[in-house]
């Protein structure tokens, strides 16, 4: 039976064991980041709408009312994926994902032909994001306020919370052989700074299963092979998985 590796934070566990469970996925939870909240400064202007990009900013934001009170009160906000619009509507917030936009990238494409010159829009995001809007979009003169509402500790962490030592690493190198599922850069990056697939074994004998095409792109060099869900949700990461394991099994 080929492993599955799930690498979202352990605050995200509760919520994607129900998930994996109708994919009929029992997988190794190694988690690879983990978040902490920051204080946050508000926009140095009042913004004409707000950009939200993940389910984690929506969790961080909702820590400070005020913040979520002046979302309520602007022209619009835009996100990435149905999951994030649904995390807002149950905080009362009603957001629009742009027709064709699954990543960051999208997002500020369509950004920048739909909105006018001179906006301001506040951006909610991790204190290292993996995209950086506001370069993206200067040029149109549409100006974008990164808010760090939480902070991204990248490191690979065992089930129980502690850090592998190296007679774990040794292990994991020798053996994992299947599918490894990254909803983030940041997973990547937190997996592949402890187990450096590129150089071992591991680059061949494990599929990156990634939720989108930004976070495909940072397993890049890392994984030979690699597979992207049809949608922007964690139920879309966890359904890819399911049919990489058929697939594996089909042809062994």
């Amino acid at each position: 039976m080929p492993v599955v590796i799930w690498t979202r934070s352990a605050d995200d566990w509760k919520h994607d064991k129900s998930v994996l469970k109708t994919q009929h996925l029992e997988p190794l939870h190694l988690p690879c980041i983990s978040m902490t909240g920051m204080a946050v400064k508000f926009p140095k202007r009042k913004p004409h709408m707000f950009i939200v990009t993940s389910n984690n900013a929506v969790i961080y934001t909702g820590r400070h009312k005020a913040l979520f009170n002046l979302m309520r009160s602007c022209e619009g906000v835009f996100t990435i994926g149905e999951a994030t619009k649904a995390a807002l509507k149950a905080c009362k917030i009603e957001a629009e994902v742009p027709p064709g936009v699954t990543n960051a990238e999208q997002l500020s494409n369509w950004l920048s032909k739909n909105v006018r010159p001179g906006t301001d829009i506040a951006w909610p995001c991790s204190r290292e994001p993996s995209f950086d809007f506001a370069s993206a979009l200067a040029r149109y003169d549409i100006h974008i306020d990164p808010l760090p509402v939480y902070a991204t500790e990248k490191n690979l962490y065992l089930p129980h919370g502690k850090l592998p030592d190296g007679d774990d690493i040794k292990r994991f190198i020798a053996t994992f052989d299947g599918i490894v599922c990254f909803a983030s850069p940041s997973a990547i990056d937190g997996f592949t700074r402890t187990l450096n697939p590129s150089e071992n074994r591991l680059r061949s004998t494990l599929t990156a299963c990634c939720i989108g095409t930004t976070t495909a792109a940072f397993a890049e060099g890392h994984f030979e092979r690699i597979v992207i869900a049809k949608e922007h949700s964690i139920e879309s990461l966890a359904e890819a998985a399911a049919k990489e394991v058929a697939n594996i099994q089909a042809h062994r």
